[in-house]
């Protein structure tokens, strides 16, 4: 069964995501606080984590994304990050993969493109989707 972290208050969306990874992979779901993970990211226990998720919608207002981003990858030693991100621009993309994002979707995916970023990110692969 996979362990998955989810970075994001838990609202509506994050719940119908939650619930579409249930669906299409064997995991356990964990939601935690970005405001907690931002402040003190050695809370997130990255043993034995296959996935983490960080929605950067619901982290609003918690400083900088890319710094955020690269503080997180410092106790990830082994999980992929998958980045859900709110923007339109690919201005605001790059930094995002630049600051160690493995995966960057938004917030907004389809069933079939989280899936996919998913199996991807399991791979060992990356996955970037790009505004339109």
């Amino acid at each position: 069964m996979l362990k998955i972290a989810y970075i994001g208050k838990l609202n509506q969306t994050n719940g119908l995501i939650g619930s579409t990874i249930e669906a299409s992979f064997s995991c356990n779901i964990r939601f935690h606080d970005p405001a907690d993970l931002v402040s003190d990211p050695s809370i997130l226990d990255d043993e034995g984590l296959d996935l983490v998720i960080f929605d950067l919608n619901t982290s609003f207002g918690l400083g900088n994304a890319p710094d955020n981003i690269k503080k997180l990858n410092r106790h990830l030693s082994t999980s992929p990050l998958l980045v859900m991100h709110p923007y339109k621009k690919e201005k605001f993309i790059t930094p995002l993969i630049d600051a160690g994002a493995n995966g960057v979707i938004s917030i907004t995916p389809s069933e079939d493109e989280l899936t996919q970023a998913i199996n991807n990110l399991l791979n060992g692969e990356s996955y970037i989707s790009h505004p339109e």
